[in-house]
């Protein structure tokens, strides 16, 4: 088995709004802010990863594809008033994670590895896509995930938020309708008549399904039987019997993105 080791942790605080004696008390709230940064090794390539922690707060947010930035800045304007953490991959800027093994380069989609199922629909050589994926590829994937997972202790989280971002007319709602491509994993749905179809909550929890429901909004109640396991965070939630709730927004919808997270945090517990 090829074991991973998480290496080259910095520890980086900074206090921001810190004024001198002589100054009259801030009204604003004073924001601790550590950051802390961590390296997987796999192969021969190493995955960035950091966590910000605002203030004293215990709520976690999670961002695992690097191209989807404007929900981050959402996610840290809430956490700057709520107080938590938010976790990110920061490998590279796109999407996918690519790393090197044995001198052949493979790829994975971050979001789909938290079940071996996941990893072995997710895991393809980049050079050639038709080419078959060994599994020591598959198995040191398999112990990235699981390192990250104790690493940040989400196994032990009773919830946390992840924060995405899509395309306009892209995943949606409607994708989860009946008939709709991701329709396996729907135990119930609300869709919204007022509403952007693209900006939407996927939950793991009946009670917040319902609070979400209650205020129009677009959301999914995932069926945690898991018909169709894609090896997301959320399918690793569900079956570890966490409460979970997906943010999906369109980028240019900044503004939306801070008011539906900001409920995500009001309702998660």
């Amino acid at each position: 088995m090829i074991r991973l080791k998480p290496v080259a942790v910095l520890f980086v605080l900074a206090l921001v709004g810190c004024s001198s004696l002589k100054e009259a008390p801030s009204r604003k709230p004073q924001i601790d802010l550590t950051l802390q940064k961590v390296a997987f090794q796999i192969g021969e390539t190493k995955i960035h990863a950091q966590m910000r922690q605002f203030g004293k707060g215990d709520l976690t947010m999670v961002n695992l594809h690097d191209d989807e930035n404007s929900c981050v800045e959402a996610g840290a304007k809430v956490l700057e008033k709520v107080g938590g953490r938010l976790i990110e991959l920061t490998h590279s800027g796109e999407r996918r994670v690519v790393f090197s093994l044995d001198g052949t380069r493979y790829s994975f989609d971050p979001n789909r590895i938290f079940s071996k199922a996941g990893v072995r629909k997710t895991v393809r050589n980049e050079i050639n896509r038709a080419a078959t994926v060994p599994e020591k590829a598959f198995l040191a994937v398999d112990e990235f995930a699981a390192q990250f997972i104790r690493y940040f202790q989400l196994d032990k989280a009773s919830e946390f938020i992840t924060l995405h971002n899509n395309g306009d007319g892209g995943l949606s709602i409607h994708t989860y309708e009946p008939g709709g491509e991701w329709a396996l994993d729907t135990d119930e749905l609300n869709v919204s008549q007022t509403v952007d179809p693209d900006e939407f909550f996927f939950v793991t929890n009946k009670r917040i399904y319902d609070e979400l429901k209650a205020r129009d909004a677009n959301v999914i109640l995932q069926d945690n039987s898991i018909k169709r396991d894609d090896g997301s965070l959320s399918v690793f939630a569900g079956r570890h019997g966490i409460r979970y709730i997906n943010v999906e927004a369109q980028p240019e919808h900044f503004d939306e993105q801070v008011r539906m997270i900001e409920i995500a945090a009001q309702i998660i517990r």
